[in-house]
């Protein structure tokens, strides 16, 4: 009886902490929402260390939906001076309002090229 009840309580704290491992959906990562339609949608790919494209151009005030694809690995895409953090296959809609060049680079640690991962965001008035 003792064992029948450890291999259950086993199985109930096995069933508890995967479900504690599922997706996160509090991520930074914004959702569509139906007032982002008019957005210009640029989609940056990363694999092997790199961006596609690693420079992006854009004028102040033009609605962006970045959007990340991980082709190769895992990567991410921070943009500092926007607050945008990609993580995974992420999107995030933003108005391009500052003016100048922003540097952007991975985010998730991938390997011995990760600090080879960068581009510019290039915002012109």
């Amino acid at each position: 009886m003792k064992k029948a009840f450890s291999l259950f309580a086993v199985a109930v704290l096995s069933a508890a902490m995967l479900a504690a491992c599922g997706n996160d959906s509090s991520s930074n990562n914004a959702s569509d929402s139906p007032s982002d339609k008019d957005a210009r949608e640029i989609t940056v790919s990363a694999k092997s260390f790199e961006f596609t494209p690693s420079e992006i151009k854009v004028k102040k005030g033009e609605k962006i939906k970045l959007v990340l694809k991980n082709t190769n690995g895992a990567h991410g895409l921070e943009i500092s001076g926007y607050k945008i953090n990609l993580t995974r296959d992420g999107s995030k809609v933003f108005t391009a309002d500052k003016a100048g060049t922003f540097d952007f680079d991975c985010s998730i640690m991938c390997g011995a090229g990760h600090g080879d991962m960068k581009g510019k965001l290039i915002v012109e008035e």
